[in-house]
């Protein structure tokens, strides 16, 4: 069915997300300014997450944010659009669509967008946990209670004006600038001073049934940022699930399909659009006649313990930290059902 209105994150209340899901859409929120940039909020505290929180930050040419640090939270920012430098190791590091720039807590970071570029950068941004001191900007969080102002967010939400995405291209597979990609250092490295992921390189995965890579978990080295990305074939259904401990982010990233939410079922979904999903709700997504395939993304905070467990790469405590490979499209072609 299609998305009635009030199953979109825009006329949920936190509590009704947290306890059933939503729909959202990466180019659907209120905004802030946050250390300089202008930043769509979309699963933050005010949405009902509790454990990260997803922004989308759009960078101008010429555009650069503040030197900023978080003493504690982790920071992952994917590149969706454009071209844009990160200040990431001690270097400015080049971020194409496809990238992941990790910061653990306490790596000092910045973004800047080339003068001559010739559009805005859109980056997807995870902050595990969520800073709340970022949501006093527009008067969402009272930093002298402590608490949220839920009226505040429910108007800004509401009344949130969607913007017109530009023409987006299918996330590629980059393994340029190898001195600082996570698949070349130690995860300890890698927990230390952060690294360069992308989406379509990680470790094979078959958890859910169909083609999918673990990119941000703790194998690689993050601690509590976590990003699956995984090809969601003609015909196929992942397997509904729920995470005892884990709010998931899932995008569309490509394609169209359906989208399943533990309050309200299937619904029909496109690019853009996002299945809410605190933890304890349940989750999923399928290609039907007519709709798909699709490429599909999850940002989940803490990486889900619950989905490792059961693999080969988690014994006792510990991670294992297997090769990495390319999710490629003769792999994703042979899910292909119909």
């Amino acid at each position: 069915m299609a998305i009635a209105d009030n199953l979109r994150a825009r006329y949920r209340t936190a509590e009704q997300i947290r306890a059933e899901g939503a729909v959202g859409n990466l180019f659907d929120g209120p905004t802030i300014t946050a250390h300089g940039l202008e930043t769509r909020l979309l699963a933050w505290p005010g949405t009902g997450f509790q454990t990260q929180s997803v922004h989308v930050t759009d960078v101008q040419p010429g555009q650069q944010s503040d030197h900023y640090t978080y003493d504690l939270a982790e920071e992952a920012i994917l590149c969706r659009h454009g071209v844009v430098e990160v200040w990431l190791r001690d270097q400015w590091v080049t971020l194409q669509p496809g990238d992941i720039a990790y910061f653990p807590a306490g790596v000092a970071h910045r973004i800047r967008n080339s003068t001559s570029a010739p559009d805005a950068a859109v980056l997807v941004n995870q902050i595990c946990p969520p800073q709340f001191d970022l949501y006093a900007d527009k008067g969402f969080y009272n930093s002298q209670l402590g608490v949220m102002n839920f009226d505040s967010i429910a108007k800004a939400t509401t009344n949130a004006i969607p913007v017109t995405p530009p023409k987006l291209r299918e996330m590629t597979f980059n393994e340029d600038q190898p001195a600082v990609r996570a698949k070349n250092l130690s995860p300890d490295d890698v927990r230390s001073k952060g690294a360069l992921f992308n989406v379509l390189d990680g470790i094979p995965f078959t958890g859910l049934g169909i083609p999918m890579r673990l990119v941000l978990w703790p194998g690689a080295g993050t601690r509590l940022t976590g990003f699956n990305y995984a090809y969601t074939g003609l015909g196929v259904s992942d397997l509904i699930h729920k995470h005892p401990v884990s709010d998931e982010f899932l995008v569309m990233w490509s394609g169209s399909g359906q989208l399943y939410g533990g309050g309200f079922g299937w619904v029909d979904a496109e690019e853009n659009d996002v299945m809410m999903a605190p933890c304890g709700v349940a989750h999923g997504h399928r290609s039907v006649a007519g709709r798909g395939p699709s490429m599909m993304g999850g940002f989940a905070s803490p990486p889900q313990l619950d989905l490792v467990i059961p693999s080969p790469f988690y014994e006792n405590g510990i991670f294992k930290h297997p090769a990495y490979s390319e999710l490629s499209h003769d792999e994703m072609r042979r899910a292909d059902l119909i």
